[in-house]
């Protein structure tokens, strides 16, 4: 039985959407092993894996807390309030 994992489609904000891809690729990866790893990666268009693989080139160079908060910058999350900064 193929197994389904998140492809987080319904995040606009591409940065993140690709970020949770490539921690969901790494997360299947290290539970489920390579074979599942790669059938959740081929499942996506050449495009999206290769924003994929660049995005785990950059969580390598620049750090996990970095990265994270790059994709997340400018984003409101439902469950926080808004902030006015001046």
């Amino acid at each position: 039985m193929k197994q389904q994992f998140n492809r987080f489609t319904d995040i606009a904000h591409l940065p993140l959407r690709v970020y949770n891809r490539a921690v969901v690729f790494s997360n299947i990866y290290e539970d489920h092993g390579k074979a599942v790893a790669e059938d959740y990666f081929n499942s996506f268009t050449r495009e999206e894996r290769l924003q994929m693989t660049q995005m785990v080139a950059l969580v390598r160079q620049k750090g996990v807390k970095h990265v994270q908060a790059l994709v997340t910058s400018g984003i409101q999350f439902v469950d926080e309030p808004f902030v006015e900064v001046s």
